[in-house]
């Protein structure tokens, strides 16, 4: 069965088609009204068919990001070569959707003094996590609640 196709995405597409139709109906009436000699009506015409383009272009996005997130995660973990640059520092490549990305990563771990406030040491701990994979975002972060 297409990811695209599977119960959970069924929904949300038959409210988008539901969307699109009502919206290009509407373009369609104002049509009928602008050729009846109604001006104002010639832009609805022409802005109701948009509406339902975004539509439809905003929920195609939204679907592959999810189902592109969810094949990212399920796939197995790449190991990047490391290269030795300095005594503190290494470069690895790491691979990305936009090709690959030059990384500098420190190989000597600083002693963290953030155990006096919980706040900081959560800070420190959710960049360390974005720092681990560059195609990582903050909305993918364990617990993450938009704060």
């Amino acid at each position: 069965m297409s990811a695209w196709l599977r119960p959970r995405w069924l929904l949300g597409h038959l409210v988008i088609g539901v969307i699109a139709a009502v919206c290009l109906r509407l373009g369609w009436w104002q049509w009928e009204h602008a050729l009846r000699g109604d001006g104002r009506s010639l832009g609805y015409a022409l802005q109701w068919p948009l509406f339902a383009a975004f539509g439809v272009f905003f929920w195609t996005r939204v679907v592959r990001e999810r189902l592109s997130r969810v094949a990212r995660s399920a796939g197995p973990p790449t190991t990047a070569p490391t290269v030795h640059v300095g005594q503190s520092w290494s470069f690895r490549r790491s691979d990305t959707d936009a090709g690959p990305v030059p990384l500098l990563i420190p190989t000597v771990e600083v002693a963290v003094q953030d155990g006096d406030d919980p706040d900081a040491a959560a800070y420190m701990h959710r960049l360390r996590w974005l720092n681990a994979d560059p195609r990582r975002r903050l909305s993918d972060y364990p617990g993450f609640d938009g704060h």
